[in-house]
This record gives C-alpha cells, sequence and structure tokens, in this order.
C-alpha cells in the first residue's frame, strides 16, 4: 500500500511539474497564431505562423509557446487530428503527400505550461497553379480600382485613385489591350461595369451625402444621370439583356438598405423596384464587396457582410438570388472565411470566381456550383497580395482578370489563364 501511495504521489508531482514547466509571467499572455500557407508543390504546401500583434495604445506582453501542434481535419469525416508537433523557435513545417486537387484543412496550436491557444484554421487545394502574368501597373498610391475586361475581351475599363481615396469617385480610364495605350473618358466615378453588348458603362459618382449612377455611351461618348440617391450606392451590374440595372443602396432617405432593380426603359412610370432588404452588421465599413450577374439562370451573387464569431465580428459571404424570385436567398460561398467580390463566367455559368482568405492570404479561387468542386488559383505571399476593397475581378473565356497590390505601394494588372485548372 505504501508503494502505491509513494508512486501516486511521484505522478502527481510529475504531472505538476509538466503543467507548470517554463510558466507564463504574471501579467502576460500566450501568444495566438497567425497561420498561412504557401503551396510549394501539387502535393506540398509550407505551413507558417507568426505572432504578430496588432493592437491600439498599451499592448499587452505576448510570450511564445514552448511547442505547436499541427492538426488537420480527416478527408472523410469531420474528426480533428494531431499529426506533428515542433519545439519553440519553429514557427514552419511542410507538410507533404497531399492529393492534388483535394482541399485540406490545418490549424496549429501554440502550448506553454498549461494554457494553449488555437490559430485560425485554413484551407488549401494544391494544384500546379498557372502563371500569373503582369499586364499593366502603377507605382506610388495612386491605386487602380475596380477594373473589370469588355465583354470583347479588348478593354479593360477602370478607375485610379488619388493618393489611395478610395472611397471617393475617381477618374475612369480604358486599357486597350492591343495597343497598350491608356484613355481618359469623360467620366468619373466608381465601381465601372460594362454592358452585356460592350457599348456602355456605368459607375456611380459620390456627391457628399448623394451617390448618382451614370451611364457613359461609347456611340455617343455622353454621359446620362440614371438614377440619384440619398446616401451610397454599390457596385451596379447590367441585368436582363442590358434593360435594367440592379445596386445595392445605402439610403438614408429611405431609412432602409435594399437590392434595386431599375427599369432602363424611358417609359417606365415607376423604374426603382426595391426587391430585397440587405442586413449586415453596423461595425462593417463597407457592406458589400463585388456584384455580378449571370444571365443564363437569371442570378444575382454579391459579397455581403455577415455576422459571425471573428475578430471583428462579422465576415465576408457570397450570396444572391434569381431575379425572378428576389425573396430566395441562394447562398453561393458560405464558410468560415472572408468570401466577397464574386464573378461568374459569361461561358459557363456553373463556374464563380471569387476572392477568398481561406489560405491564410486573400487569394483567387473558384467554385463549380454544380459539383461543389473548389479550385484554388492564386498563391501570392508578402510581395503581392489582393486587396478586396479596390480588387476588380472579371472573365473573358478562360481567363481572369484582377488587380494586385505590391509593398512598395504599387498597384497593377494581371491576368490569370485557368483553362489547365477547370
Amino acid at each position: 500500500m505504501k508503494y502505491y501511495t509513494l508512486l501516486f504521489i511521484s505522478i502527481l508531482i510529475f504531472s505538476a511539474c509538466e503543467n507548470f514547466d517554463d510558466p507564463i509571467p504574471e501579467g502576460s499572455f500566450l501568444e495566438t497564431p497567425t497561420l498561412v500557407t504557401k503551396l510549394e508543390d501539387s502535393d506540398k504546401v509550407q505551413l507558417t505562423w507568426n505572432s504578430n500583434q496588432f493592437c491600439a495604445g498599451h499592448c499587452p506582453t505576448i510570450v511564445l509557446a514552448t511547442s505547436y501542434e499541427i492538426w488537420t481535419k480527416s478527408l472523410t469525416s469531420s474528426t480533428n487530428y494531431k499529426f506533428a508537433e515542433v519545439q519553440a523557435g519553429e514557427m514552419t513545417f511542410l507538410v507533404e503527400g497531399l492529393e492534388p486537387g483535394v482541399r485540406q484543412e490545418f490549424y496549429v496550436v501554440a502550448k506553454r505550461a498549461n494554457v494553449s491557444n488555437k490559430s485560425n484554421r485554413v484551407m488549401v487545394v494544391p494544384n500546379e497553379l498557372p502563371e500569373v502574368e503582369s499586364i499593366f501597373e502603377k507605382e506610388g498610391f495612386d491605386y487602380i480600382t475596380h477594373p473589370q475586361i469588355s465583354p470583347k475581351g479588348d478593354q479593360i475599363a477602370y478607375t485610379v485613385s488619388e493618393s489611395a481615396s478610395v472611397f471617393t469617385s475617381q477618374e475612369v480610364f480604358l486599357y486597350n489591350l492591343q495597343s497598350k495605350t491608356h484613355t481618359e473618358i469623360p467620366a468619373d466615378g466608381n465601381y465601372p461595369s460594362w454592358s452585356a453588348a460592350g457599348d456602355k458603362l456605368v459607375l456611380v459618382k459620390n456627391d457628399e451625402a448623394q451617390s448618382v449612377i451614370k451611364m457613359y455611351s461609347f456611340a455617343s461618348t455622353k454621359v446620362e444621370e440614371i438614377v440619384r440617391d440619398s446616401f451610397k450606392q454599390y457596385f451596379p451590374v447590367f441585368a436582363v439583356a442590358d434593360t435594367t440595372l440592379v445596386y445595392f443602396l445605402d439610403s438614408l432617405d429611405e431609412g432602409n438598405r435594399r437590392m434595386i432593380v431599375y427599369n432602363l426603359d424611358k417609359k417606365a412610370t415607376n423604374p426603382k423596384n426595391p426587391v430585397r432588404a440587405v442586413l449586415y452588421p453596423e461595425n462593417s465599413v463597407t457592406p458589400m464587396l463585388g456584384m455580378s450577374y449571370e444571365a443564363e439562370g437569371n442570378n444575382l451573387a454579391y459579397g455581403l457582410a455577415t455576422a459571425k464569431e471573428t475578430n471583428t465580428g462579422s465576415a465576408y459571404d457570397i450570396v444572391g438570388f434569381a431575379l425572378n424570385s428576389p425573396s430566395v436567398l441562394i447562398n453561393w460561398v458560405v464558410s468560415d472565411w472572408n468570401d466577397s467580390n464574386p464573378a461568374f463566367s459569361p461561358t459557363d455559368p456553373d463556374l464563380l470566381a471569387f476572392i477568398s482568405d481561406r489560405s491564410g492570404v486573400a487569394q483567387l479561387w473558384i467554385r463549380n456550383s454544380t459539383t461543389g468542386r473548389l479550385i484554388q488559383v492564386t498563391d501570392f505571399q508578402e510581395n503581392e497580395w489582393i486587396n478586396t476593397g479596390i480588387v476588380g475581378l472579371s472573365w473573358f473565356g478562360e481567363k481572369l482578370y484582377c488587380s494586385t497590390q505590391d509593398s512598395q505601394g504599387g498597384t497593377k494588372m494581371v491576368v490569370v489563364d485557368v483553362s489547365s485548372l477547370l
């Protein structure tokens, strides 16, 4: 009996030493890792984490972990399991033997004494990624914002913000892909969007507490005011064979937030039709990020801020509706991450491109709406990234066009041929 008592006491002492080894100093807090990924090959991914803290004013003292556990989710169930552990000072781990084209999720647990903190969860879909080609760029802080390729694939409409003031109306330019020349058009605004015929552009011009949707005609080179509203209009798009406009209105006068379908027929007696109320968290700086129309199904998709248990209290989902049944919400891409800036393929309505931070960094992704297949298209790292607030995403054929930002403050227009991934 005495032997068992001593053994029990020894176990308790050992356990206590193990749990409180290298204790966390009083007044300090264990780091919470931030995890990002880098695709090294079609079957390899590098996991990297850090303990960078972002705070205003006085920052608490953060201490590093003594070990890190790497966890993943089973491919055949929702079970999470630990498959590796590294010690203090090691903040990378190479995962090998992944199945190409199959999505995999990871997270890291920082441990010290009797405390553990879990990182963000990331997703990768390893592929042989296509090359990202540069089209043109702007240096400094006059950003390329919301670029859109024309339906004919010959021109890119984009706006330029002066000194990164992306919330004010901006100059609008056309870039000719053949002559490689830039031409300013006699209109200013935000969110340029092409008509399906490619003969018109619509833009939003901000004017103090009002917004105006304007339309530029290439045939007449004239600018026409379409509709004026209080406060802000977002991301107008042509729909129904260019006979209507759809946009989001965050209205002060009407006291509500709604998706608006506007009839462009001059004879329409009541052209403005609020078709769906839109709710979003009050703490959202930008309630909506991107909108796209798909003609075959008469469908709309938009990136909407949604209340979620995140550091900011919200994240973006891609939702929408069919114009002939606006009361029925469609969840195009809803996840635990930020998914925004949707773009339907004009040649294959099953393909929806979007921007997501599910890999830890904003990347370009494609989802097949019929099969549910997810395709990771880009793997930008610290020197170049996608700014979701100013990016424009659009298709021509099997190529995707978007804008990126670099560490020197410049922005770039790029194209990715995704034919090898589809």
